[in-house]
């Protein structure tokens, strides 16, 4: 068996450690922009308003921790360079210094709500949305991820304005990832990997979910993670047969299923790697789910390459889970793709008829259906890949298949 150590990023950039080559520069801002304003305007859109914090960091290349006020990216799809970021009062100080990630736009606007009208200061983000939004404008907002009250406040600015979602069009330019993205998303894979290299050291008996989940955190976060893509999942024994229960008080008892579903991030982008562990002596049941679940998702791997038709990923697994399992509902899905969040497009539906390109992401992730291991828990697995002209690259090359770890006493 293979272990991994814990890797600490020595890094040389802003105050927290980030490389400079994951970060975005302003001449890459400048261009993803460009790329918005003409997907837009080939739709006949004016004006864009992004709301979800994903966009506002890849139009901006600006984070903050908390998007409970009002912020947003507005522009003029016939002038993107003079693209705004409003934001809020209490981030004004991150917006304009390197403490994390400022804003990389020429125009970033600061609102300060309530203030007075002697005051001489914005006191409500409409002020701002004015200054791009006009009247009879059609408008795009990414509606996935914006509040009602956002777009009914945009809405109600001017008389006559057309709503789009600019959802679809913000998604189709990140699709492909540049360099910085590449690198970032490679860091924080790694990071995942070396992490949960960790576990077989890590479990003992009688450990409870939550300390072998607070563990595996806190390396990260060593390694350099500033986030994570979604809670990280731990299943011990039949538990894990529902994988999106959270870490819970339950105790690691011999001859059990470990499965955990991790994404920390880095740069503001996700991992997403999923591996199963036995700890102890496992059935033949499990060995043989591992086993077969490795064989399903090599299917979908091997029809990686840019050019393959996103469908088919989940049609070749489907077919490897149908000479196993006859009974199993058809596989309709092999995974999704990932970036600033864990699922984006382009989808890995069978239904899906998109081309793959390169230097999309994805992560591959079909199984075994979960009757496979009745009463034992769940075999998963999950990988993310980099999809090149002929092929892909791993990110995740951490051990396939059921990772068996011998019994220790707490």
């Amino acid at each position: 068996m293979r272990l991994f150590t814990n890797v600490v990023c020595q890094s040389k950039g802003d105050p927290l450690g980030t490389t400079d080559s994951i970060m975005p520069t302003k001449a890459e801002i400048a261009g993803r922009l460009e790329k918005v304003a003409a997907l837009a305007k080939e739709q006949g859109i004016d004006s864009i308003v992004a709301l979800e914090p994903a966009h506002i960091f890849y139009l901006s290349g600006f984070r903050t921790t908390l998007y409970t006020r009002f912020m947003g990216v507005a522009l003029r799809t016939s002038a993107p360079q003079e693209a705004m970021l409003i934001a809020t009062a209490v981030d004004k100080r991150l917006t304009e210094q390197p403490v994390w990630y400022p804003s990389l736009l020429d125009r970033t606007e600061i609102y300060y709500r309530g203030a007075p009208p002697e005051s001489g200061l914005i006191a409500e983000p409409g002020e701002l949305i004015d200054q791009v939004v006009r009247p009879g404008d059609t408008v795009g907002i990414d509606l996935h991820g914006a509040s009602y009250g956002n777009v009914e406040m945009i809405l109600g600015r001017h008389s006559g304005l057309k709503l789009r979602d600019a959802t679809p069009i913000l998604y189709a330019a990140r699709s492909i990832k540049s360099s910085s993205e590449i690198a970032a998303m490679t860091l924080a894979n790694q990071i995942a990997v070396d992490t949960l290299g960790m576990v077989p050291s890590l479990l003992h008996t009688g450990m409870t979910e939550r300390e072998l989940g607070a563990a595996l955190d806190g390396a990260a976060k060593m390694a350099g993670s500033d986030g994570s893509a979604y809670p990280t999942l731990i299943g011990f024994g039949p538990k894990s047969l529902a994988p999106h229960a959270p870490p819970t008080a339950k105790r690691l008892d011999p001859n059990s299923i470990v499965c955990i579903a991790y994404g920390p991030m880095a740069g503001g982008y996700c991992a997403d790697i999923v591996r199963t562990f036995y700890y102890g002596t496992p059935p033949e049941q499990a060995v043989q789910s591992g086993a077969r679940g490795v064989e399903i998702q090599a299917a979908a791997l091997d029809q990686i390459r840019a050019g393959t038709r996103a469908g088919d990923l989940a049609g070749a697994a489907g077919e490897v889970v149908h000479r196993y399992y006859p009974d199993a509902p058809k596989t309709s899905n092999a995974g999704h793709s990932l970036g600033l969040t864990v699922h984006e497009e382009p989808s890995l539906l069978a239904s899906n008829d998109q081309p793959l390109e390169t230097d999309m992401i994805v992560a591959i992730e079909p199984g075994a259906p979960a009757h496979a291991m009745e009463g034992i828990g769940l075999y998963r697995h999950c990988d993310v890949v980099r999809i090149t002209n002929d092929g892909y690259d791993l990110l995740t090359p951490l051990d396939r298949g059921l990772i068996v770890v011998p019994i220790k006493e707490g």
